[in-house]
């Protein structure tokens, strides 16, 4: 299996694909080419940061169907979103 690292962007928006194990689908932009990319872990926490022209930065791998299987991600200014004004 090969692993592949790689930075760009979120080009579409995110969406479940499947409720059972949950399963979270985007396109990432990067300098070269789009990638159709798939989450399984943690796809919830990944709903829930990454929006629609956010930096990203992956690790994962290829499936069969020459899909990117994410392993670990970063969604880059998250914490701006987060913070709470009281």
């Amino acid at each position: 299996m090969e692993y592949v690292s790689l930075k760009g962007t979120i080009n579409s928006a995110v969406k479940v694909i499947s409720f059972s194990p949950y399963l979270v689908r985007f396109e990432l932009k990067t300098a070269e080419q789009n990638y159709n990319c798939l989450v399984a872990k943690d796809a919830l926490n990944f709903m829930y940061v990454a929006e629609e022209s956010a930096p990203i930065a992956i690790f994962g791998h290829f499936n069969k169907r020459h899909q990117l299987i994410v392993d670990k991600y970063h969604v880059k200014n998250v914490i701006q979103k987060l913070s709470v004004v009281r």
